[in-house]
């Protein structure tokens, strides 16, 4: 008990020597982040400075509205920011303590460690509503700037090695124009993962469409040297088919990325590059 009575006292002292303009900052931040206004904040200190009063006292005191004052304190007491008493059939207001504005913050504190907790819970369920609510739509998430494009490339390899897949198929644009401008490489975004991939013995099925001026023409290769030093810029782009998942790449001053979740359209792609006619 006189461990608790000596915080407090410290903390009295503190603020007794702050600006009071100061300390309606300290208290308005405080009341925000409990999700009240600077209107509620002023209603607390003026119901801490005045001690047990009714509503139309307080009302009077900051030159509001009566009722709307009234209506205030009542949502305030609810919460127990402030409690409410009768006096000789009058509700009376009173701010118990300070230190009930701390306990309503561990209260909130405490709801979004809980929330947190059951974050990828939540997610899980709301993907699965999604999926039921739209069975035919395909899922699509996009990735518009670098590190993301580099967030969309792990999610990648995850995507394979979460499942076990043992092939992927791989198609690049591998333009003259991009290889002398670009100044970026593939391996900048990649970070490794078609070595890792190597590693896990996943097979990277690549298709390269190589335009040197006026002669265009398919290539297939497996050297993952060749596939790292591959430019990533001058709209070059890179369609991975990862079993029933699309990852899209469009390399420009911003670069873009698409996940598209649809086995009709993976089910095309690894047709078509199937069918390819390799020079």
């Amino acid at each position: 008990m006189k461990k608790s009575q000596h915080k407090k006292t410290n903390y009295t002292k503190t603020m007794s020597v702050l600006p009071f303009c100061y300390k309606m900052e300290i208290l308005e931040k405080i009341f925000e982040t409990l999700g009240y206004s600077k209107y509620e904040a002023e209603l607390w200190i003026t119901l801490y400075k005045l001690w047990t009063k009714p509503a139309s006292t307080i009302a009077s005191a900051i030159w509001k509205e009566r009722t709307g004052v009234y209506k205030s304190l009542r949502q305030l007491a609810a919460s127990d920011i402030i409690k409410q008493t009768k006096k000789k059939w009058t509700t009376h207001f009173r701010v118990q303590d300070i230190w009930s504005l701390y306990a309503a913050l561990d209260k909130k504190k405490y709801a979004i460690e809980a929330l947190q907790s059951t974050q990828d819970t939540l997610k899980q369920e709301l993907l699965r509503i999604d999926t039921n609510r739209y069975p035919h739509f395909p899922q699509i998430s996009l990735y518009d700037w670098h590190d993301w494009v580099k967030s969309l490339c792990n999610n990648l390899y995850e995507t394979v090695i979460d499942n076990n897949y043992l092939v992927i198929k791989f198609f690049a644009t591998n333009t003259f124009e991009a290889q002398s401008t670009s100044q970026k490489k593939i391996s900048d975004y990649y970070q490794g993962i078609f070595d890792k991939l190597y590693k896990h013995k996943v097979k990277v099925d690549t298709y390269l469409w190589n335009w040197m001026l006026i002669m265009e023409q398919i290539n297939n290769t497996s050297n993952i040297s060749i596939i790292e030093w591959l430019p990533a810029g001058q709209r070059c782009i890179n369609i991975m088919v990862v079993w029933t998942c699309i990852y899209i790449i469009i390399f420009k001053h911003t670069p873009i990325g698409i996940k598209i979740e649809s086995s009709e359209l993976a089910n095309t792609l690894h047709f078509l590059l199937d069918k390819v006619q390799i020079t």
